[in-house]
């Protein structure tokens, strides 16, 4: 008789149908895939996406459902409390329980309260959100939510997942040395095609920009960066993702309307997930001056379609340059990022397969890893809990 599966909770703000919220949305479903027959997840999310609600019918909503992978409850504004919490989550006798975020006030601090005095494992993930960058966005309310979390003593009570080693010493840097981390790097899809036949003309480049419109994830610096390209060069420039912070968007729309006429920018809205690969069929280079990532699955997603990247030096991967990656760069040195922009414009076709060949073949060797699946299992395999 085979042995029980361990019970996961996973408490998530979005998921499934779910995906203007981009990167966290991702991690948990690959998660899923990947470890699917090991563990047995129940999934406690929002009945919305980012900014709108889900087109799911009202008999769906505050019960289980069962998706076959995992079983998940999607949950109104109404039920999100204390008390509804207690209801759905302490009768079901889960073995761990996992919070995909750090400032969220209903899927991290209120099931944690729930759990306070419960043995189960806890593991949070702070998804980036200890970084510098991360930090400086909305400073006062975030500083607040850490003295809370500090004072009710959460980060002695939770084994913290993180996915690089930067993020490791940011938990360090906040909660001290005695936390308890476990490195595991997030779980990509896996990469399907070997090769792409994009047509690359010299002088000539398709840029995109792949991620939520707001300050974190520097919209308006990429357009900065392209206004100063040398206008011997056409750039094709498609926006894709969901408008987050409308203040920032205005900005970024004044900062379009000036552009040289060198530079073509096409806004392409949110797009579901399941349709990014045929939008980047055509693409060949993805600029993200982020402010801060602490994975970026928009990264993976470029060099697995084929498309190499100009990043900031703000996320785990650096050094691009020697393996034909792309760029990773300081975000104050705004030269850099127009010198990298006009490089590939500059690409022949030849050269640039070279790079893409190159970005498809690490996100090949990366995405199929089974150390890495390993890592993530010893989340919740640990017998041992942390109180």
């Amino acid at each position: 008789m085979s042995e029980e599966k361990r019970k996961i909770l996973i408490c998530i703000d979005w998921f499934l149908p779910a995906y203007k919220a981009g990167g966290p949305i991702q991690s948990i479903a690959n998660l899923v895939i990947h470890t699917k027959d090991d563990f047995e997840y129940y999934i406690a999310t929002s009945n919305s996406d980012l900014g709108e609600p889900l087109d799911l019918p009202v008999t769906s909503l505050n019960t289980w459902i069962n998706k076959g992978d995992y079983k998940i409850i999607y949950l109104d504004p109404v039920h999100q409390t204390f008390k509804y919490y207690k209801d759905v989550f302490l009768n079901k006798n889960f073995d761990v329980v996992y919070f995909n975020s750090l400032f969220s006030q209903k899927f991290t601090l209120l099931p944690l309260l729930v759990f306070k005095n419960d043995p189960i494992r806890k593991v949070l993930a702070p998804r980036g959100m200890l970084g510098k960058g991360a930090l400086a966005i909305k400073p006062i309310k975030k500083k607040i939510f850490l003295k809370l979390f500090k004072a009710l003593k959460f980060h002695k009570k939770v084994i913290w997942h993180v996915t690089a080693d930067s993020e490791a010493l940011e938990v360090e840097k906040h909660f001290g040395k005695r936390c308890t981390v476990l490195l595991a790097p997030n779980l990509s899809a896996k990469t399907q095609l070997k090769s792409f036949n994009k047509l690359k003309v010299v002088a000539e480049v398709n840029v995109f920009f792949l991620s939520r419109i707001a300050v974190k994830k520097n919209l308006l610096n990429a357009l900065n960066y392209l206004a100063d390209v040398n206008t011997s060069y056409k750039v094709n420039f498609s926006i894709i993702g969901p408008i987050d912070e409308a203040a920032y968007w205005e900005n970024c729309r004044s900062k379009i309307d000036k552009l040289p006429q060198n530079i073509s920018v096409k806004y392409l809205g949110a797009i579901p997930h399941h349709e990014i690969s045929g939008k980047l069929s055509q693409q060949h280079v993805l600029l993200l001056p982020t402010q801060h990532e602490n994975f970026g699955h928009v990264i993976m997603e470029s060099w697995q379609n084929g498309c190499p990247v100009i990043i900031s030096d703000q996320t785990p991967w650096r050094a691009l340059l020697k393996d034909n990656l792309g760029f990773d760069i300081p975000l104050e040195d705004q030269h850099k990022f127009i010198k990298a922009i006009e490089l590939f414009a500059a690409m022949d076709q030849i050269e640039f397969n070279t790079w893409s060949e190159s970005s498809i073949k690490f996100a090949k060797n990366f995405t199929e890893n089974p150390e890495l699946i390993e890592q993530n299992k010893a989340l919740f395999l640990n017998p041992n809990n942390k109180e």
